[in-house]
């Protein structure tokens, strides 16, 4: 019953970010509401195409796989909607600096960390496996925040996930071939993100120059709903300053924000150390 409890209170937050990205307001330009707005940008339109295929056939492939397979999904999608949202505002909005920035990256950020700690709350899974192969790549999600060079990311995050879709691969091969099936579809998300990123994104997040700044997504709720317990942990405290040679106040921000995901269990040292090296640079 705890497990059960602690599902519905995850799947509450997680839909709580999604509603309030729906319901934020344009004029504040904030989260667009959806990408299927008329005039979209190709760039979004573009997005649009790799959640209707690679993501969609790892969604149906992890309901039939089912138990904690399709409830990481899900958690998984979650964070993609976000990540759209993210791209509508930012076909439409100037790009805002420093804490600003942090803001608006924030749900992003959270719904990664959901994934995380999904994974290190079912070390006895029996699909272990997989949720550690999702656990270790989602982070490839933080690529919006990774200029210059967020393909190059996006590929590290990769390679941290064949680790464990080999060890899936050779449990089930010659067992279940929908295992197989499953380790294809979800790498082929982030193979599919780079070439997405290296046609519209090279060096970075492409934002619009002109419209008015983005701002802080302001329907996110501030504490917990009735009835959708506590909410989660507070971050910790930010990293050491910047040194100045590493560039700008967007730089400073983009590591405060991904600094409390390089916090999770399930990231080794040695990754926490090349990361937090990559968002310096």
């Amino acid at each position: 019953m705890a497990d059960m409890q602690n599902l519905v209170e995850r799947l509450e937050r997680a839909v709580g970010r999604l509603e309030a990205v729906s319901h934020a307001s344009d004029t504040h330009c904030g989260y667009g509401d959806s990408a299927a707005k008329a005039g979209a940008a190709p760039y979004v339109q573009a997005f649009d195409s790799l959640l209707a295929g690679p993501v969609a056939e790892y969604l149906k492939i992890s309901k039939e796989i089912g138990g904690d397979v399709q409830k990481h999904a899900e958690m998984v999608h979650t964070g993609l909607k976000l990540e759209q949202a993210l791209l509508v505002t930012a076909s439409q909005c100037q790009q805002p600096v420093g804490n600003k920035l942090s803001e608006l990256l924030a749900p992003i950020s959270e719904q990664i960390q959901e994934v995380i700690t999904f994974r290190e709350k079912n070390r006895g899974s029996k699909l272990f496996n997989h949720l550690s192969a999702v656990s270790e790549s989602i982070q490839a999600l933080g690529w919006v925040a990774m200029a210059p060079k967020p393909g190059p990311y996006v590929k590290e995050m990769n390679d941290a996930a064949m680790f464990y879709t080999n060890r899936v691969l050779k449990e089930y091969k010659d067992v279940d071939k929908k295992h197989v099936d499953w380790v294809k579809a979800y790498l082929s998300i982030w193979t599919e993100l780079q070439a997405y990123i290296k046609e519209f994104h090279t060096t970075g997040l492409a934002w619009s120059k002109t419209g008015p700044v983005a701002k802080e997504l302001s329907g996110l709720p501030s504490g917990p709903s009735a009835g959708s317990g506590p909410p989660p942990p507070p971050p910790g405290p930010p990293p050491p300053p910047v040194p100045t040679s590493s560039g700008s106040d967007e730089s400073a921000s983009r590591s405060a924000l991904f600094a409390q995901i390089n916090q999770g269990e399930s990231i080794t040292h040695g990754k926490q150390i090349l990361w937090q090296e990559e968002l310096v640079r």
